[in-house]
């Protein structure tokens, strides 16, 4: 199918939305439907097979989005200290160093949300610094850690400190609008033979192919680009990076997105509703929420609850054993 429609009527509370008639990975304009959610479509580009959001907020408004994407107050010490010791802190700290020598660790990390990761970095000896869209999110990381972050988008501004010997983006390429433009502008931010490290949903995942539309993944209408291991890996390489490994196992998002999926899906069934709407702004469901920051907070789980939390690691490393896990983490090296 091709489709030259520049707009897409607003629905709901009036909302501004547009149309991305073209891919933003590759350019074309061919596509073919790949679902929808609220009234709003997902296209599948018929040249590189990325899916897309089709119609989505339109970028003059994504200030309804992420203009304040970090609102919750201050964790207390305690629960600060446990944050840092997330899993999946450790996971990518080891991914790293085994692709980063000593001397050169120091990582820029664009959308770092409320800094923690860069915090555990700092004190495994690396030297840190990122980036956040809005200024609101950008006082997080200052306030909490002390690290002060580049405000704005990359695309537009050069980071102080660049080049960087490593650049890591974790779950922030499936918001972004313009892929192509913005992989470029992370290669000019790395030095020769620099190390970008990725970290995005996988479209391929089981859990994906079992719940559909509840898939705790598909963050709707944040998550506007859908990516798997071959299709990442084809993007990577046509903007100049030889990929060096990748995994679709994660510690923390793997058995988080089984369960908050899991939870969606029963809920769907129960009431026939999905964890999604097209009035913005809204905050997030909740089940869908624990798949990035923190997990929402909650009361004692009740005896299904429970039942998913035992089950949802061992499920979660199963679909990854098979390359069908709950994320996309790929380590590529600008050429």
């Amino acid at each position: 199918m091709r489709d030259g429609v520049a707009a897409a009527g607003a629905r709901g509370d009036g909302a501004p939305w547009a149309a991305a008639p073209a891919c933003g990975v590759c350019g074309s304009p061919g596509w073919r439907p790949a679902g929808e959610i609220c009234g709003k479509r997902y296209a599948a580009c018929d040249r590189c097979g990325v899916v897309r959001l089709y119609d989505r907020v339109s970028e003059d408004w994504l200030e309804l989005l992420y203009g304040d994407y970090y609102p919750a107050p201050d964790p207390p010490p305690a629960q600060l200290v446990r944050q840092l010791a997330n899993p999946t802190f450790a996971h990518r700290r080891r991914r790293l160093e085994a692709v980063v020598p000593a001397g050169h660790r120091r990582i820029f990390e664009v959308g770092c949300g409320d800094g923690n990761f860069l915090a555990s970095l700092r004190r495994a000896g690396w030297r840190v610094g990122g980036s956040e869209f809005a200024p609101a999110s950008a006082a997080v990381v200052r306030r909490r850690h002390g690290i002060d972050p580049f405000v704005g988008d990359v695309m537009h501004g050069v980071p102080q400190g660049a080049p960087f010997p490593v650049v890591g983006a974790y779950h922030v390429l499936e918001h972004v609008y313009h892929p192509a433009e913005w992989l470029d502008a992370l290669g000019r931010m790395l030095e020769p033979g620099g190390v970008l490290h990725l970290q995005v949903p996988n479209l391929a995942s089981l859990t994906h192919r079992l719940t559909g539309a509840a898939w705790a993944s598909m963050m709707f209408p944040q998550h506007v680009y859908f990516y798997t291991p071959r299709t990442l890996a084809a993007v990577l390489e046509r903007h100049g990076f030889e990929v060096l490994s990748t995994t679709t196992w994660d510690p923390w998002h793997g058995p988080g997105t089984v369960i908050a999926s899991a939870a969606a899906a029963v809920r769907r069934l129960r009431t026939g509703r999905l964890p999604w709407s097209d009035r913005l702004p809204e905050p997030a469901d909740p089940c869908a929420a624990e798949t990035r920051g923190e997990p929402a907070t909650r009361g004692r789980p009740g005896p299904l609850r429970t039942m998913l939390d035992l089950a949802s690691i061992p499920l979660a490393r199963a679909e990854a054993a098979v390359g069908r896990g709950a994320v996309v983490d790929v380590l590529a090296r600008i050429r």
